[in-house]
């Protein structure tokens, strides 16, 4: 019989954290699910970590591959879940004991198709000290049915969690029936794309769960901003927005939520120009020419209410006047 949840988790570089996450998912309330590990190559102790889990317990699998991404890997995991939801977890974080049973609860309630989804809590590690900051929830548990999927779309303007994929539950059928996978050639924004294309096929109703049962362990790492802007931005973001676009344009959305979707938009295109801010004039120059033969720059016809700036901004660089773009932007605070 197939077990109700299959937890997914890619592993790289994860050893001093991933009993703590294992653990967690062992702990469960609810006892019916699967755990597939996948271990992407990680050059620390994790692949023996997770056999000793996979000797001990058989609700644990460990699967082990050559260094190919954590979208690899996720997608890895899907090809071998058969639960009836699928839950996706990351190596050096933790869920709360009483996660899947509460999902289970309110699935048991929802449409089986429809998007649920949870809180993070971002826990920042201060010595012995845990400061713990939560994701922007509702007070209660809140259904967001067909026809006014603003709601959501203002969480994601106000919460950049409700991008994440591991704050959310999917049905394992609808992922498989659609071939939705994770996109391994993304860089960044790999998450919401992969959502993005689930709230394509599931049914419309969102399901907003007010607990934060996901605890995403933030680590000092290198400048995102800097790290972000040596990949390929441009063309990840203008995947993002296409598939943004696309799903907004099947909800009938009424006329008062339509600024929400051209200010994600913005804010998306936004995060280019952030990137950039500490890059030598070369490096910037370079994602300026990617901009505008993408179709982001095109968009400003369907961005009317962005505003003059952003049409500013795209003359600009059609002019190749990329100092005075990049000054516009900074100066906006864009």
């Amino acid at each position: 019989m197939s077990p109700l949840f299959s937890i997914i988790i890619p592993v790289y570089r994860s050893g001093p954290f991933l009993r703590d996450c294992l653990d967690s998912i062992r702990n469960q309330t609810l006892t019916d699910w699967e755990c597939i590990c996948i271990n992407d190559g990680s050059p620390d102790d994790s692949g023996a970590i997770l056999d000793e889990y996979a000797r001990k317990d058989a609700r644990f699998t460990a699967i082990h591959q050559d260094n190919r991404g954590v979208s690899a890997a996720r997608n890895a995991g899907l090809s071998l879940a058969k639960g009836n939801w699928t839950a996706f977890v990351d190596g050096d974080d933790t869920v709360e004991p009483d996660m899947l049973a509460c999902l289970h609860e309110e699935a048991l309630r929802a449409q089986a198709a429809a998007l649920l989804c949870y809180g993070i809590s971002k826990d920042f590690h201060a010595g012995s000290r845990l400061i713990r900051t939560e994701t922007t929830l509702p007070s209660r548990n809140q259904h967001i049915p067909a026809g006014e999927t603003g709601a959501f779309l203002r969480y994601l303007l106000t919460s950049l969690d409700m991008e994440s994929s591991c704050n959310k539950l999917f049905r394992t059928e609808l992922l498989k029936k659609n071939g939705i996978l994770f996109n391994t050639s993304a860089v960044v924004f790999e998450d919401f794309q992969f959502v993005l294309d689930y709230l394509s096929v599931c049914a419309p109703d969102i399901i907003l769960l007010k607990k934060a049962f996901y605890h995403y362990r933030a680590q000092e790492t290198e400048n995102g901003a800097a790290k972000r802007s040596r990949f390929n931005l441009v063309r990840d973001i203008d995947t993002l927005t296409t598939k943004f676009l696309a799903w907004t344009s099947t909800l009938s959305l009424p006329q008062e939520d339509i600024p929400i979707v051209k200010g994600y938009i913005l804010q998306k295109i936004s995060v280019i120009f952030h990137a950039l801010q500490r890059q030598p004039y070369a490096a910037r120059k370079e994602v300026f020419r990617d901009f505008l033969t993408s179709g982001l720059a095109a968009r400003k016809a369907e961005l009317p209410l962005c505003g003059r700036y952003f049409h500013l901004v795209c003359r600009l660089l059609a002019a190749r006047r990329y100092r005075l773009a990049h000054l516009l932007l900074k100066a906006r605070n864009i």
